[in-house]
């Protein structure tokens, strides 16, 4: 289906009707498109890479689900696809490594890449990119391509660089940045792609070329409609076995949830529907996928889920959906269908569902299908900022959602909170906090708003003069293991002063960037950390010792406070702490002196878990408390 045109409007375009078959045969040797090899970036450049992280198999390795499902439909028409995953090689190559002085990130990608191009003798390579912060990674896979094969056509496409082409002032320098791309196929391009070879190949049924910019020396075209997919080409099963899915969670992780699986479980991805119902300012979804939400069929979808146990091994999937519980006749009917056929598989929403679907009905039957964890996209608890940032539901929607969730406790949930909305004070933030306490949710994933490309709150931001263009290549990952909280944590700059921020004079001041990571500190600790000395349910327990001893072995092992509470979650389920632990987390804080003023101020100490007498808030005893 066709929808809004592009409107970016860039130099040397020449009308769209000037670029012919005939031009974009010369692109090809053969003057054909018969070979595809697709690629998927690693997800960091090498001087973002941490060996020890890769080595313990904790960076994210997640299948390129979209190449897939690009494979699937030019095999239908008799093309020849291989996928090479860079993410995954350079993960696997350093695990097999003996030592960082033997492992060089650079050359396991480039010769992965070397070795497909060689074997395959590609007519088109096709790039992905989906985040900003795997632009610098993927533009050196760019550059390499090109050295190894100067007159190989290369296509590049993704979420990224949709984002970017929204703008002339974020569009240019990615131009620049990949002057040797010719093809930049925008938004999701499954159809365009298939289209644009089905038109090289000279099929007079191939549909006219749309979301589409063939950038040549001197002359650009721009194809400015936008093909969209419908329910039938949803229903189609990505390729799998050129996707490596059987064996990325060997190297890496997928999620947020799977430390909660059996070490060795299979995991995989599956995407039940595309978009999102929401409007929400900061989030590129709707426009990056368009207005409203498409749904697979549940039989299609149960399907890929049977193919993914039986052939590939899969016992675990994380939905790749921004929206997963939209419309609950379809919901429901995915989920009994999963039940019926038997699955025994376990699932996880790691990208969030929408609140106001949290219903009892929808919940019981989801746990009934396998979920074990699932986020909620709360981000503030204040109206004025919801409001704002026109998001979908307002706090007793959360609430009533937190109410559902605490009668299923086999199900891990978290919230996602943000903070550092334009003129957002600190009692805005406060809000968000009480609510977040009042919820009582597992955990919160909290991050400082970083303003994405292709969305309101960035163009509302720039026009404001809160930001330039510039800073959409400051972007990071806010957490994880490319996260910048780790270092944000012990930096001298999170000033221990500044450690209780609600202070009621401080109410209608609007905090500083630095002061916000001081902020995120205060909120991490008493949201999430301090909390652990009030959980008393057993299976409660289990999954935040779980996932603690995760945060300790992937976001942030040289952060002495998910260590402490390491120690204090062994002594409530064994009633004593390893003298590891304690040993641990003495030498992190002799290591970096910046931690213990942060200690001190919370008054934790390495001698709480030598003695086993912890400094439990009296609101927060076990013995008094009724929270899980």
């Amino acid at each position: 289906m066709a929808t809004n045109p592009i409107t970016l409007e860039l130099p040397d375009c020449r009308p769209e009707t000037e670029f012919t078959r005939a031009e974009a045969r010369r692109l090809f040797p053969s003057e054909r498109i018969r070979r595809v090899l697709l690629v998927a970036p690693p997800d960091a450049p090498a001087e973002a890479f941490n060996y020890a992280t890769a080595k313990r198999g904790r960076y994210w390795n997640f299948p390129p689900y979209g190449l897939g499902v690009m494979a699937t439909l030019l095999r239908d028409v008799g093309i020849t696809v291989r996928i090479v995953n860079l993410n995954h090689e350079a993960l696997k190559a350093c695990q097999a490594s003996a030592s960082p002085d033997v492992f060089h990130f650079d050359d396991a990608w480039k010769c992965q890449l070397r070795q497909a191009v060689d074997e395959m003798e590609p007519d088109i390579v096709g790039v992905t990119c989906m985040f900003t912060m795997t632009h610098p990674s993927a533009v050196r896979v760019c550059q390499e391509l090109a050295r190894l094969r100067p007159d190989l056509t290369i296509a590049f496409g993704g979420v990224h660089v949709t984002n970017c082409f929204m703008s002339r002032e974020t569009c240019l320098p990615v131009l620049e940045d990949l002057a040797g791309v010719k093809l930049f196929f925008l938004f999701e391009a499954d159809l365009a792609f298939m289209n644009f070879v089905n038109w090289v190949n000279d099929d007079t049924t191939a549909p006219e070329l749309s979301q589409l910019l063939v950038n040549l020396p001197g002359r650009r075209y721009l194809f400015r409609t936008i093909s969209r997919p419908g329910e039938k080409e949803l229903n189609v099963i990505p390729a799998h076995d050129l996707m490596g899915t059987a064996h990325v969670s060997r190297h890496g992780v997928i999620g947020s949830f799977f430390c909660f699986l059996s070490q060795g479980t299979r995991s995989g991805t599956v995407n039940a529907n595309r978009g999102c119902r929401g409007l929400c300012t900061y989030c590129s979804v709707r426009n990056f996928n368009g207005p409203g939400v498409r749904h697979r069929s549940a039989e299609s979808v149960v399907d890929e889920l049977e193919l993914l146990r039986d052939r590939h091994g899969v016992r675990h999937v994380m939905w790749l959906d921004d929206d997963l519980l939209h419309d609950t006749r379809r919901c429901l009917e995915l989920f009994a269908a999963m039940i019926e056929r038997k699955l025994g598989m376990t699932w996880d929403c790691s990208n969030g569902v929408v609140a106001s679907s949290c219903t009892e009905e929808i919940v019981s039957q989801a746990a009934a299908s396998g979920c074990v964890g699932l986020n909620i996209g709360i981000e503030s608890g204040n109206p004025i900022v919801l409001k704002k940032i026109r998001k979908p539901g307002g706090i007793k929607t959360f609430m009533m959602a937190a109410k559902v969730l605490r009668r299923h406790p086999e199900i891990n949930t978290r919230g996602f909170l943000m903070i550092g909305f334009p003129d957002e004070t600190y009692g805005m933030i406060q809000d968000t906090f009480r609510l977040a306490q009042d919820m009582g949710l597992d955990w919160y994933n909290i991050t400082i708003l970083q303003p994405l490309p292709n969305t309101p709150i960035f163009a509302d931001m720039m026009q404001s003069g809160l930001i330039d263009d510039l800073d959409v290549w400051n972007i990071r990952y806010n957490s994880g293991p490319y996260g910048k909280r780790r270092t944000q944590m012990q930096d001298r700059r999170v000033d221990t002063r500044d450690l209780s921020p609600f202070a009621p004079e401080r109410s209608g001041d609007v905090p500083s960037r630095q002061e916000l990571d001081s902020v995120w500190f205060h909120l991490n600790f008493h949201l999430n950390f301090e909390r652990l000395f009030a959980v008393t349910h057993p299976e409660k327990l289990r999954q935040q010792y779980l996932y603690v001893k995760n945060i300790c072995d992937l976001v942030a092992p040289d952060d002495p406070f998910p260590n402490y509470f390491l120690g204090w979650l062994q002594y409530r389920r064994t009633g004593r702490v390893d003298a590891a632990v304690a040993d641990k987390v003495e030498q992190l804080l002799c290591d970096v002196p910046a931690w213990q003023p942060k200690f001190d101020r919370f008054s934790l100490s390495v001698q709480d878990l030598r003695r086993a007498t912890f400094p439990v808030p009296v609101a927060l005893s076990p013995t008094r408390s009724a929270s899980t």
